[in-house]
């Protein structure tokens, strides 16, 4: 875990994340579930101004845990028969890349990389060039190193940047693509007007991102929900203990575990506080795919002009 974390990984970055969050600043060890569910119109302005901010803070706390409770690969996937949720992910980038009509020698923008995962498993299957961008810092240091490690760095590369301003020439890329990352743009028109920008003429553009559905394919979700019925049916258990991390009655026995280190003064109070926020969004994200009114999983598939007029 050590290795995972970021060498500034501290108490303040903690306060100043949940701070996003709270109508009292200065208290920022308790949940403040109004200003969550019920924000505002001029709270939300006022989030969406600071985007780049807030998504940077987020991912520099979670990232560690993410990639210790999940892998390198920060998103949801259709679940493959006999495979695991790994092995599914991976099936899913190797598909994926298809869709986004990625071929060998191209040069491929990924917006919202991460650090690196799906583009690793897409450089290296097809083997085209891919500068990712992303606004956490921390993703671009943990995302080149574990490129370099992986024998990837004459193909993969991680800039720090933002969305509404890519830092990249005009017309100066093959193809773009983007896994669940669009979503959190305060202005998806300004995006999409920035990635025709530096696409080449005729060059595709590929999203997979958030949206509500009238149904919704299933089980993608039980990894979220925790559901180890569907973690035991897979053959050799590969899931098990992943999705146990996220069993409700383990979640709760961790809860209670931090709340006596909190207790001894092993952990910041805050520590409580971003548990439970993470588990708000993610049993939202659960209870949306079990109604049957939410996927993580949309895929588009576009195409810059390749005349003007077009």
């Amino acid at each position: 875990m050590a290795s995972h974390m970021p060498s500034n990984y501290a108490e303040d970055r903690l306060h100043r994340y949940l701070a996003h969050w709270t109508r009292d600043p200065s208290n920022v060890a308790e949940l403040d579930v109004g200003a969550i569910s019920w924000a505002t119109e001029e709270e939300r302005r006022d989030r969406q101004k600071k985007y780049c901010e807030v998504a940077s803070d987020y991912y520099d706390l979670v990232t560690p845990l993410y990639e210790q409770g999940w892998g390198q690969q920060f998103h949801y996937t259709p679940l493959t028969p006999g495979l695991s949720i790994r092995e599914s992910m991976t099936a899913y980038e190797k598909t994926f890349a298809e869709l986004a009509r990625l071929k060998k020698d191209m040069r491929a923008l990924d917006l919202g990389c991460g650090i690196g995962g799906p583009a690793r498993t897409i450089a290296s299957t097809v083997g085209c060039e891919i500068v990712g961008i992303t606004n956490s810092a921390w993703h671009v240091e943990r995302g080149n190193a574990l490129t370099k490690k992986a024998g990837l760095d004459h193909l993969v590369t991680l800039v720090h940047g933002d969305f509404l301003k890519l830092p990249f020439p005009d017309e100066s890329f093959d193809a773009a693509y983007s896994v669940e990352s669009l979503c959190y743009a305060p202005d998806p028109a300004e995006v999409y007007r920035e990635i025709k920008r530096v696409l080449k003429p005729g060059a595709p553009f590929t999203f997979h991102d958030f949206a509500m559905t009238e149904n919704s394919p299933a089980p993608w979700y039980y990894g979220p929900a925790g559901d180890i019925w569907w973690a035991w049916k897979t053959p050799g258990w590969p899931d098990f203990w992943k999705v146990f991390k996220m069993w409700p009655p383990f979640r709760g026995l961790a809860h209670t575990v931090y709340r006596l280190m909190i207790y001894v003064g092993w952990a910041p109070r805050e520590v409580s506080t971003l548990m439970d926020t993470m588990w708000y969004c993610t049993k939202s994200v659960a209870i949306g795919g079990k109604m049957g009114i939410f996927t993580p999983m949309y895929v588009f598939v576009c195409r810059k002009p390749a005349r003007e007029k077009e």
